[in-house]
């Protein structure tokens, strides 16, 4: 056998990496400068990442310390303090590389990075295992441009940079078995960095991570309790916390003080997002093998949790993996050999069986810890899992074997797997398409640079808070961040959280008439309005009108894009945003401070209306705020209709005086009628419904108790 020499080895690496820029070239079709500008993705999730990249770039490292977004937010600016934002140090540099390439370009090379990144990554350790060059290289690029790694893409920024999951397994291995590696200083650093690494990513690597070192911890202890590696677990599960918690601080510190309401997660959320290994062997809908693709079409209609379809896939290489480790396990077992060495189907099971559906994850969701939701996205542990035992078995029936054989299979076995596992290239009507919307938002950032003053804040139409919001008729979430993306000196409204208070008054403002709302805004020093086409019916040409008639002159229209110019005053004065009549009415129609008027304050669900009716549900508690305009108590009648979805009792309160009390299974089918004794300002009654709360279908992820409708008030 010919052994290579050290400077093969060392060509290795850069040649693997040189041929894998040449197959993302190719699967993406980037071979021009004009493709390079044409983002990989340009809706929903894709536009938050390429707001972070700006936003990264804009603030640079101080945004590790200082979570209140430039240019957002206006004129408070968008506090994200509540907001986890892994993976900072990776969008500061490309955030700062964009500066110099321009936004699209840079997210296209981000993500180009983050490819290479998970190929040199498995491949260094798989050759760390003793795997032969070949098959490691081969395993590296189907592990790099896998289904997981390819089809999160930009949408999952965080989730592509895969590159610490083959770290972490065999930083585990290491740490649970290992009698000699961490004796060199090299292997312990390795270790370190790799928690270091995890920790400012994403907090899902993370929770993997911790329970790999908590496996090997234990493996450890209960056989060969070797100080060296029981001291390096522990070492590297406390640079993991405080890495975690030196890049997320601020947003721990607010869930740790009770801010749950900023994601939505349960316990549903485990089952719609929950891992399902018959997607390891699904491919999707539009694989480039008609039959493999109408089996995943059959298998997207027929079924009933949509979340996430397809991520999963293992693709031609990892199948053959699972059926390796599959065959060697039963093997193992008929011969009495079984064993937790090599660790490949140990980990295997123990990870399937954490976050499969109804597994350990969803047990901890249902006690109240549903952070970690989606146990489809821990596949990426699978595959890798799947694609080294297939490498080690692969080098050990091929030891005796010259080096060239083994490359040719590698090299027909990696062509075979990357033609399944990448998709088409992109049409070019879909590519056109995409530049199209970045040329309709460069023109509108640009006019809108050169028209206003510098520093100049628009308000922009429809209000919505920022992040993870429904859509808007044919607004998708994130849109209101296209027109901000490329501009350089204007401030936009858009970016407040959910539940801060300025947002309260800026869904007040868009709801009343176009000629008070242009006055409120141009006392506060608004500059513009701007309004997304795709959010009205008549895609804005009411309110156009509306403000074409006020002699509001129009800057700017294209694509999905309406900017009017405001007269800002001089001196501008912010409004009461902590104004109590501030809030969601009853019935989502906006109000003013010298009405009395109805407040859905908390608990409960969006209004809904069915042939001139409304109704709100709620949980188990919400509370119903009535808002008194004058300086004198008065007195009034409140009316409702109260139903429940299952039986228990019902009460509501008013300044601690029970007002009204039902027992389980006697709500009144009539109208109820409440004489209210209300102070001036805010008067809070709230509710308490102790039956149980529940779904009213499968598809319905609302967990409902009790509910009012045709609720009003009368004096």
């Amino acid at each position: 056998m010919r052994f290579a020499s050290a400077s093969q080895k060392h060509f290795r690496l850069p040649a693997l990496l040189a041929f894998a820029v040449l197959i993302w070239t190719f699967a993406t079709g980037r071979w021009t400068l004009a493709s390079w500008q044409t983002p990989a993705a340009y809706s929903v999730d894709a536009l938050e990442v390429l707001a972070r990249f700006k936003l990264s770039g804009d603030a640079g490292v101080g945004i590790l310390f200082n979570k209140v977004m430039p240019h957002l937010g206006e004129p408070w600016r968008a506090d994200w303090s509540a907001y986890p934002m892994p993976d900072a140090i990776v969008f500061i540099l490309f955030g700062k590389l964009a500066k110099i390439t321009g936004l699209i370009a840079a997210s296209n090379l981000a993500l180009l990075a983050a490819h290479l990144a998970a190929i040199a990554t498995f491949y260094a350790c798989s050759r760390a295992l003793g795997h032969r060059p070949a098959y490691a290289a081969a395993a590296a690029l189907l592990f790099g441009f896998s289904y997981y790694n390819r089809h999160r893409g930009l949408s999952h920024y965080s989730f592509t940079l895969s590159y610490v999951v083959p770290a972490q397994l065999l930083s585990a291995w290491l740490i649970g078995s290992s009698q000699q590696f961490l004796k060199c200083r090299g292997w312990c650093a390795f270790c370190l960095a790799t928690a270091v690494a995890t920790g400012t990513g994403s907090p899902y690597f993370s929770f993997g991570f911790c329970q790999l070192l908590a496996l090997a911890l234990v493996y450890q202890a209960v056989t060969r309790r070797q100080r060296r590696n029981l001291i390096m677990g522990v070492a590297c599960l406390a640079v993991l916390a405080a890495a975690l918690f030196a890049t997320n601080y601020s947003a721990i510190l607010r869930l740790c003080g009770g801010e749950h309401g900023l994601l939505e997660r349960n316990y549903a959320s485990t089952e719609i997002y929950g891992l399902r290994p018959i997607e390891f062997f699904i491919p999707p809908p539009f694989h480039r093998w008609p039959l493999a693709a109408g089996i995943g079409a059959r298998y997207a209609i027929e079924t009933s949790l949509k979340g996430e379809l397809f991520f999963p896939y293992f693709g031609i290489a990892g199948i053959c993996g699972v059926v390796v480790l599959g065959i060697t396990t039963i093997k193992a077992t008929i011969r009495q050999r079984l064993g937790l060495r090599p660790a490949y189907a140990a980990l295997f099971g123990w990870l399937t069986f954490f976050f499969i559906v109804g597994g350990l994850n969803s047990l901890l969701a249902f006690a109240g810890i549903d952070l970690f939701r989606a146990g489809n996205r821990y596949s990426i542990y699978l595959l890798a899992i799947a694609l080294l035992a297939l490498t080690s078995w692969a080098s050990g029936r091929s030891r005796h074997l010259p080096a060239w054989p083994t490359t040719v299979f590698a090299i027909l076995a990696t062509l075979i797997g990357l033609w399944d596992q990448l998709p088409r290239r992109p049409f070019a009507a879909d590519r056109a398409n995409l530049l199209r919307k970045v040329s309709d938002d460069q023109l509108v950032a640009a006019q809108l640079d050169k028209q206003l003053p510098l520093g100049a804040a628009v308000f922009q139409l429809p209000v919505v808070p920022f992040l993870e919001q429904p859509p808007v008729n044919g607004m998708t979430d994130y849109e209101l961040f296209r027109p901000w993306l490329f501009s350089k000196n204007a401030n936009f409204s858009y970016g407040l959280l959910a539940g801060e208070k300025a947002l309260r008054w800026e869904k007040w403002i868009a709801g009343r008439p176009a000629g008070e709302m242009c006055a409120a805004l141009e006392k506060a020093g608004y500059a513009a309005i701007y309004l997304h086409k795709k959010a009205y019916l008549d895609a804005g040409a009411a309110l156009r009108k509306q403000l074409l008639a006020l002699g509001r002159n129009e800057i700017v229209d294209a694509g999905d894009h309406l900017v009017f110019a405001l007269k800002p005053s001089s001196t501008p004065v912010l409004p009461d945003v902590n104004a109590e009549w501030l809030g969601d009415t009853w019935t989502g129609s906006p109000t003013s401070p010298d009405e009395l008027h109805l407040y859905a304050e908390n608990g409960w669900f969006p209004a809904e209306r069915n042939s001139g009716e409304l109704w709100r549900w709620a949980g188990g508690n919400a509370t119903l705020a009535i808002w008194n305009p004058g300086n004198r108590p008065i007195t009034v009648t409140m009316e409702f209709i109260a139903s429940t979805l299952e039986p228990g009792e019902v009460t509501a309160s008013l300044d601690d005086r029970n007002i009204w009390q039902v027992a389980a299974g006697q709500i009144p089918k009539g109208v109820v009628n409440l004489e209210l004794t209300l102070q001036p300002g805010t008067n809070r009654i709230h509710f308490h419904y102790s039956g149980r709360v529940t779904r009213p279908s499968a598809t319905d992820r609302r967990l409902l108790g009790f509910q009012l409708a045709n609720l009003r008030l009368k004096r």
